[in-house]
C-alpha cells in the first residue's frame, strides 16, 4: 500500500506533467549537468487487461542541483505500448510515472552503469491473465506472434502441419482439456482432420476430433477460429452459422473479396471500447462469407462486403463479420478475417476486445 508520502509524490507529479503539457508552469532551462545524454525506453502494460497500453503519458521530471524542475521529458506509448524518453541527462535520471487519462498508473526508478547510452526498463508482466492456451499452427494467421505482441506470453504450440501430431492431440480429451482456450488460425490440416472428402479416412479420425472438440466446448472450453479456419467450427456446428456457398463443400464459402472494410461494431461492450466503426482487412485472395447466423449467436461486427461468383463481383449488404456462440458451457468464436492482419488497423481495438475477453 503507498504511504502518503509516496501519494503526495505521486499527485505533485501530476500536477507538474499537466502544467507542462499546459505551458503554464515550469519553464525548460539549459541543463547545467555537463553529463551524458542517455535514452530510456520500455513498455507499459494495462493493469486491469493484462495487455500492452497505448495511449499512456510516460515521463520524467529533471531537477537542478538546488533541487529546481526545469525540465519534464516525456512520450506516448504506441500500439504495443512502446515508449522511448530522448535525451535524459545521466546524471539527472529520476522516477518515470506513467499515467493514463488522469491517474498516475505506475512510478519506478531506473539505474544504468556509467557510460551506459541506453537504458532499456525490464519489461513487466504483462501475461494477458492466467488463461492455458494452445495455438494450432497453420499458413495465415499467426496467433504465436501476435499473441506476443499484445502481452500474452504463455502459449503451447501444437504442429497443425503434421496430420499425425495434431490428430493425436485433438483426439486427446485430455490433452484438449488442459487448455482454456484453442486457437485455429487457418492453413493448417483439414482433410482427414475435419471432413473427409474422398473416403481416404479409414481410422475414423475425423469423427473422433469433431467428437471431441465438441466435447471441449460443451465442457466449459473455448475455440476461436479466423478466416480459413472456418470449416472446424462448420464442421461442428452446423446450424449456428449459414454460410455463402454450399455447406456440404468444404472451402466453398472462401469467395469473398480482398479489401479494407468499414465495418460497424454491434456489439455495445465492444462498441464502448472500440469504436461503432473500425476498419477491417481482408487480406487473402478469399475469405469466408457468412450470410446469416442462428438462434444463439452474437454478431459483434458486420458490414457491407463483396464476393466473386465465377467472373461477376456481386454485393451484399451488413452481413456478419466477427460472431460468437455459447455451446454448453464454453464459448466459440469465430472471425471471417486475419487478426494479425488487422494489428494496423482499427480493427485492432476489436481483436483486443476478443482476447481480453478469453
Amino acid at each position: 500500500m503507498a504511504t502518503l508520502r509516496n501519494r503526495l509524490m505521486i499527485a505533485a507529479a501530476g500536477l507538474a506533467v499537466a502544467a507542462c503539457k499546459n505551458d503554464s508552469g515550469f519553464t525548460a532551462l539549459p541543463p547545467d549537468n555537463g553529463g551524458d545524454l542517455v535514452l530510456v525506453e520500455g513498455r507499459v502494460c494495462d493493469p486491469d487487461r493484462g495487455t500492452w497500453l497505448e495511449g499512456a503519458t510516460v515521463y520524467m521530471h529533471l531537477f537542478d542541483d538546488q533541487g529546481a524542475h526545469y525540465n519534464t521529458i516525456q512520450d506516448e506509448s504506441d500500439a504495443e505500448g512502446r515508449y522511448q524518453l530522448v535525451d535524459v541527462p545521466y546524471n539527472r535520471l529520476g522516477p518515470i510515472y506513467v499515467q493514463y487519462g488522469s491517474a498516475v498508473i505506475d512510478q519506478f526508478q531506473v539505474e544504468a552503469p556509467l557510460g551506459a547510452s541506453v537504458i532499456e526498463v525490464p519489461e513487466p508482466d504483462c501475461g494477458g491473465g492466467d488463461a492455458a492456451m494452445a495455438v494450432v499452427t497453420g499458413d495465415y494467421d499467426e496467433f504465436d506472434v501476435l499473441l506476443q505482441e499484445m502481452g500474452f506470453g504463455s502459449f503451447d504450440l501444437i504442429n497443425g502441419q503434421t496430420g499425425e501430431e495434431l490428430v493425436q492431440f485433438l483426439t486427446s480429451d485430455a490433452a484438449v482439456a488442459s487448455y482454456d482456450v484453442v486457437f485455429f488460425g487457418g492453413g493448417h490440416l483439414e482433410e482427414d482432420v475435419f471432413y473427409d472428402t474422398d473416403g481416404s479416412d479409414v481410422d475414423g479420425d475425423v469423427p473422433a476430433v469433431l467428437a471431441s472438440l465438441k466435447s471441449y466446448v460443451e465442457g466449459g472450453g473455448t475455440i476461436v477460429a479466423t478466416d480459413w479456419s472456418y470449416d472446424v467450427i462448420e464442421s461442428i456446428w452446423p446450424d449456428k452459422i449459414e454460410f455463402l456457398g454450399d455447406d456440404l463443400v468444404p472451402d466453398a464459402a472462401q469467395s469473398g473479396e480482398t479489401g479494407l472494410i468499414e465495418a460497424t461494431v454491434s456489439d455495445a461492450t465492444m462498441a464502448a471500447d472500440a469504436g461503432e466503426s473500425v476498419n477491417v482487412l481482408f487480406d487473402l485472395i478469399e475469405w469466408p462469407v457468412i450470410e446469416r447466423v442462428g438462434d444463439g449467436v452474437t454478431v459483434y461486427v458486420r458490414g457491407d462486403v463483396s464476393y466473386r461468383e465465377g467472373q461477376e463481383t456481386r454485393a451484399l449488404p451488413d452481413k456478419p463479420l466477427l460472431v460468437g456462440f455459447q455451446a454448453g458451457a464454453g464459448q466459440v468464436w469465430l472471425s471471417t478475417f486475419r487478426f494479425q492482419a488487422n494489428t494496423d488497423t482499427s480493427g485492432k481495438a476489436v481483436v483486443r476486445n476478443v482476447l481480453n475477453a478469453l
